[in-house]
């Protein structure tokens, strides 16, 4: 007495063969859409942490302690410039023009080495170095107009 709903070897080889192309299917888009899900989130991950070393260079830039050890090499460097200036006028004077050239690109440094701190500076300057800083600076490096300019190269 055999019944339909008997299963017998030759009936599960058939089952297995009439379900096995849409099993392999249902198989394969499970892998694409896991492994979609995977390389979406490793991206996100990778954009997350850039965010975040984003943001930590912006906490760490506008902390108080770099803030700080910024207007100390502005307040400086103008210090610098200072002495530098007098040492060419003294070479200028004192018949050592060979060491004058050397002296204002050193000072044209100083004054880069200044443009670049107080451009990193996020709050006011104190009146005379912002107004320093406005006269000889350009975005960060020293302006072409400042009395400090070698003509291109600081």
């Amino acid at each position: 007495m055999s019944n339909d709903n008997d299963i017998t070897p030759a009936r599960a080889w058939t089952e297995f063969w009439k379900w096995a192309p849409a099993g392999t299917i249902l198989a394969a888009i499970s892998v694409v859409l896991v492994a979609a899900v995977v390389l979406v989130g490793w991206q996100i991950g990778w954009w997350f942490t850039a965010q975040n070393a984003n943001r930590q260079a912006r906490v760490t830039q506008n902390g108080y302690s770099n803030q700080q050890s910024q207007r100390g090499q502005v307040e400086q460097q103008i210090a610098d410039v200072t002495q530098e200036t007098a040492a060419i006028e003294q070479a200028k004077t004192g018949g050592n023009r060979s060491y004058v050239a050397a002296l204002e690109g050193q000072r044209a440094a100083t004054v880069t080495l200044a443009c670049s701190a107080a451009a990193q500076v996020n709050s006011p300057l104190p009146a005379d170095q912002a107004a320093w800083v406005k006269a000889n600076c350009l975005d960060g490096s020293i302006r072409p107009g400042s009395p400090y300019y070698t003509g291109g190269n600081p």
